[in-house]
């Protein structure tokens, strides 16, 4: 069995990893068909992402009997998430960057 630790960390790599995946599924597709969706498209992948985030605190980060230990799980849990974010946001740049060119 996976300890619950490990499951954690492995659901916080799929969402760093689905950032760059997602744009570049989004890049992929033909922008004159779909105009509506990529006139939104950041904000759409945002509250996407920031669901999922929650949901990954909810389901994996253990709960305690003392609220002060839960906003310090909190606190580690946001700003993990908040590097996460924006590695994945460099990792973004630069793949579509390959992608696309200069």
């Amino acid at each position: 069995m996976i300890k619950v630790w490990t499951r954690l960390l492995l659901n916080m790599l799929a969402w760093f990893l689905a950032m760059p995946a997602m744009f570049v599924a989004v890049g992929a597709l033909d922008q004159s068909k779909f105009q509506p969706l990529f006139e939104n498209i950041v904000p759409i992948t945002a509250a996407i992402l920031l669901v999922w985030a929650t949901w990954i605190y909810w389901r994996f980060v253990p709960s305690t009997p003392r609220i002060w230990q839960r906003i310090g799980y909190l606190g580690v849990f946001l700003l993990g998430m908040y590097l996460l974010g924006a590695g994945a946001l460099w990792v973004t740049f630069w793949v579509m960057l390959m992608i696309h060119g200069a």
